[in-house]
């Protein structure tokens, strides 16, 4: 549950801070989680593994590079005055060049760049899925492991008999006090029913790894989708009951059932929902810190055995703990005790097939799957291409195990020292910064830059690589593969309980193509992935680079000292370092942009919400500042004339134009809404124009005046 501030939205799925989840999520721009999937056949691996195969793709993969740029004037519409809408004037050409592709909700310089970093991992996995002896282990597990993904064929014939033991499980269940027992077995394969068990960080002791029991079990996006009044919720509501139904009917049971055991789902769920809290109060740490210890909410829960549930899953059965949201889990103590055991039974039955009903499973759970969460929620209008989906899916599986092949070959050392060096400078403007500010006492100015002096920077990759020796992927074994992830994956997790936290441990794959800052560890993470065109480029300018992706390591950083991320101390600690007057101030300040998003429409009837994206607006206006301040300093230094125009533009009009064009994202309304109802991050026209509109620095650059729209009548800033 330990919070962690990405850079940008998930896409399909919406996660809990700090929660990985191994189901489907149809992220397509930076796949932050997700699951579900792997098949592949013989046949149809030798012709993706054959030479042609991979001639191609690295053609497309050296033309995609060639045409990611940091800062492309091709892309400028001058028909549009930048003063006026600085989004449009920076990306109308880009919109142009990249109709959005039907098998995507929203597509984006992001987008781009991953789509380049997951042909350069798709060549890697046909190679490694060349049966050949002299393949090492982990090149084993990752070919194996995408070979299976991609035999389709194999996967249909096999139909549901690879899960057939898991809901003969669950219909074995006859008594309440079995539930513990299965329940335990269903969360270590990745079942998300009913609650969540983690080991996490404590809140109050950031260098111990403890028990987290958190809220889950829902099958919509977030708790308001089951609340909701409008008529588009209220429609969706039904979608997805019709959803339930008919994966119900894949699975095998009458029209009239199935129907009837959807209602059932919809009925458990809603009232969890009801029992959970917010998007927006989950932001607050201090709502999700109820320490405890395993044997006083064992006791709580009068209606249900933890020892049981520790026991059979292998978990601490004493020590601290932390109850996330108790009233959830009172609620769920309630609902064991008031619910018919068949009903329960088909609760579980419905999150097993939704939690395995990707790539492991037949086309049509895979297809239905999509059709809800990518078409009917996000707007999506065709499925993506098998191979993409089994490369995003060993990628999350065995991300280090593909990284290190990938970053032997994409990233080399003297592009790593050149991120460090371009984050230490942005953290020496952040102090500077942090010194000029006149609404924060001496005091707090000395806790922050304690604070920051404490950061680690963990740039590109792992300085260990995670041991999957104990993992077994067996070739044609799809479900089953998916399935011992996932049991390795929580073991592995449950084995840090009671021990020291590894503050070297990543989050993120070394392709990924995005950053997040983690306040219990006090660390930014910037993988390997992000480090190159459209985003960073040693051939491009300083104005450019740090518009850029200076302007992202100075998000991350401003993540430590955001609504959230300032209630941690130095070490990671949840804990009070501000004084009272300062943080007032800070918050008075803060409740300007929590005004200004509010009043942003995302779509017809629906707004942003300012205090469910407070802190990213806070790290996108905070983190170009920095990155401002550090690439003026660096520019000062090597006396760079600033009326000097390169491609018709100064320096400082490419640093804005760079800040903009990395936003450039064409987006289906439908994801807008869900984004705007569920996601920290605003839409990338508001982490645009918003942002600047805040700027002095901005106007001038571009002798915007009072009046024009690019100018805010009440500019906000905080840091």
């Amino acid at each position: 549950m330990t919070p962690q501030y990405w850079f940008y939205p998930i896409q399909y799925c919406t996660c809990r801070a700090g929660r990985t989840w191994d189901r489907i999520c149809y992220s397509f721009a930076m796949h932050r989680f997700s699951a579900a999937s792997p098949s592949l056949g013989l046949a149809l691996l030798a012709v993706l593994a054959a030479t042609p195969a991979i001639s191609q793709t690295h053609i497309e993969s050296e033309q995609t590079r060639h045409e990611l740029r940091v800062f492309d004037t091709s892309l400028v519409d001058t028909s549009v005055s930048p003063c006026e809408n600085f989004y449009r004037f920076s990306c109308n050409n880009w919109f142009k060049r990249n109709p959005l592709p039907a098998d995507q909700a929203s597509y984006g310089r992001f987008t781009e760049l991953f789509e380049l970093n997951r042909l350069h991992l798709r060549q890697i996995l046909e190679q490694a899925s060349k049966p050949d002896s002299n393949r090492t282990a982990n090149e084993q597990k990752i070919g194996d492991e995408y070979a299976s993904c991609m035999d389709t064929a194999a996967v249909d014939k096999l139909g549901l008999t690879p899960i057939k033991p898991e809901l003969d499980r669950i219909a074995a269940l006859t008594r309440p006090d079995e539930l513990p027992v299965l329940l335990a077995h269903l969360h270590t394969i990745g079942v998300d029913a009913f609650f969540d068990f983690s080991a996490n960080q404590d809140y109050g002791d950031a260098n111990q790894v403890i028990s987290f029991y958190n809220a889950g079990g829902l099958g919509l996006p977030e708790r308001d989708y089951y609340f909701r009044t409008d008529a588009k919720s209220a429609e969706q509501r039904k979608q997805y009951v019709e959803h339930v139904r008919k994966m119900f009917v894949l699975a095998g049971e009458p029209e009239e059932q199935a129907a009837k055991d959807a209602e059932t789902v919809m009925a458990i769920e809603t009232r969890l929902a009801k029992a959970s809290l917010t998007v927006t109060e989950q932001r607050d740490p201090h709502n999700l810190n109820h320490p405890t210890d395993v044997a006083a909410l064992s006791g709580t829960l009068t209606h249900f055995k933890l020892a049981d549930y520790d026991e059979a899953a292998h978990a601490p059965a004493s020590g601290k703990a932390n109850e996330t949201e108790p009233k959830f889990m009172a609620e769920f103590n309630d609902l064991v005790a008031t619910t018919p055991v068949d009903q329960i039974r088909t609760y579980l039955r419905w999150h097993l097939l939704h939690s395995y009903a990707g790539t492991s499973m037949p086309q049509a759970f895979e297809t239905e799957t999509w059709n809800f969460y990518a078409h009917i929620l996000n707007g999506a209008e065709k499925q993506q291409e098998r191979w993409k989906r089994c490369t995003s899916r060993v990628d999350r599986e065995m991300g280090e195990a593909l990284g290190q092949v990938y970053v032997a070959k994409y990233f080399p050392p003297e592009e790593k020292q050149q991120a460090l060096e371009m984050t230490l400078a942005i953290e020496q403007a952040m102090s500077k910064d942090i010194d000029s500010l006149d609404w924060m006492s001496p005091a707090t100015k000395q806790q922050a830059k304690e604070k920051l002096k404490t950061v680690m920077n963990k740039i590109g990759y792992p300085d260990k690589w995670r041991d999957y020796s104990k993992l077994v992927i067996v070739r044609g074994d799809a479900l089953g593969n998916l399935e011992r992830v996932r049991q390795f994956n929580f073991n592995r997790e449950l084995a840090k309980i009671g021990k020291p936290v590894d503050k070297t441990e990543w989050g993120m794959s070394p392709p990924t193509v995005n950053a997040y800052y983690d306040p219990q560890q006090n660390n930014v993470n910037f993988p390997a992935g992000y480090f190159q065109p459209p985003f960073y480029s040693g051939k491009e300018d300083d104005a450019a680079n740090y518009g850029d992706m200076g302007s992202t390591i100075g998000h991350e950083l401003t993540h430590g000292f955001d609504d959230e991320g300032r209630q941690f101390d130095k070490d990671g600690n949840l804990k009070d370092w501000w004084t009272k007057d300062d943080e007032a101030k800070f918050k008075q300040k803060a409740q300007c942009m929590v005004d200004q998003y509010d009043a942003i429409e995302a779509v017809p009837g629906v707004h942003l919400n300012g205090k469910l994206t407070l802190g990213e607006n806070l790290a996108d206006l905070g983190g170009l500042w920095l990155a401002w301040l550090a690439w003026q300093d660096k520019a000062q230094t090597a006396h760079l004339d600033m009326n000097a125009k390169i491609d018709g533009y100064t320096p400082e009009q490419r640093f804005w134009i760079a800040y903009a064009q990395q936003w450039c994202t064409q987006t289906r309304p439908e994801q807008l809404r869900s984004q705007a109802q569920t996601d920290p991050h605003s839409p990338d026209e508001y982490r645009t124009n918003s942002v600047l509109q805040d700027l002095p620095e901005f106007a001038k650059s571009f002798n915007c005046k009072a009046g024009d729209k690019m100018v805010s009548v009440k500019a906000c800033r905080v840091w």
